[in-house]
């Protein structure tokens, strides 16, 4: 290409042979900037290790652990147990012979009722726990993809500040679990780096005192 490219200029221009024979060299420097920049710098980053120590992820993953602990807690799932109670009581009535025929078709009655307001009320918790469960996850899948880009964001500033032309993850793994970067020489770890600016704005925790007096 840099040839023809002579070529080209040459014939549109005649020019003195000392010059025509530096074209090429010339242009091979300007299509090859990469000789003029020197070794690239490599650097990696332990992208896991960066994402679980973010304050912002602390925080999202104890939210996500108290909204799963209180969906838990739905009064309905106390009710439904104290419905299979009565109705274990109530099958063993059915069953009893000291029983009247009269006496164990009232149970039978009273059982069927209750059997019928346990089915659609396990029915409905079953469905509002599903529901609630797919808002969590979906609100959690996206609260990562959000922090993710926090990370991917300073691992650039990081990189443009410290003049490295690539990051490479570490922490990802193969199906054999062995590291998707097997090696690379002269690379810096930023993983601390990283996590440091992640966390520079991190509230500081309040400390109780107790007032004297």
């Amino acid at each position: 290409m840099i040839f023809r490219l002579s070529i080209f200029l040459s014939e549109m221009m005649p020019l003195p042979p000392w010059l025509r024979s530096f074209i090429p060299a010339a242009l091979g420097l300007l299509l090859a900037p990469h000789a003029l920049a020197g070794k690239p710098k490599f650097a990696t980053l332990d992208m896991a290790r960066a994402f679980q120590s973010y304050h912002l992820t602390v925080v999202a993953r104890a939210k996500v652990q108290e909204a799963r602990k209180t969906l838990q807690q739905d009064p309905r799932s106390e009710t439904i147990k104290l419905l299979e109670v009565v109705l274990r009581d109530l099958k063993t009535q059915v069953q009893n012979p000291s029983f009247t025929e009269e006496q164990r078709r009232e149970y039978y009655r009273r059982y069927v009722t209750k059997n019928h307001e346990h089915t659609s009320l396990k029915r409905e918790h079953e469905q509002y726990l599903e529901e609630q469960r797919t808002l969590i996850n979906r609100d959690m899948v996206r609260k990562t993809h959000e922090l993710l880009g926090d990370v991917r964001t300073i691992v650039q500033k990081v990189a443009e500040e410290e003049g490295f032309d690539h990051v490479f993850e570490v922490s990802g793994k193969t199906s054999s679990q062995l590291s998707t970067l097997i090696y690379i020489r002269n690379a810096t770890d930023l993983t601390d780096r990283v996590i440091e600016k992640l966390n520079k704005d991190q509230p500081k925790e309040k400390v109780a005192t107790n007032s004297s007096g």
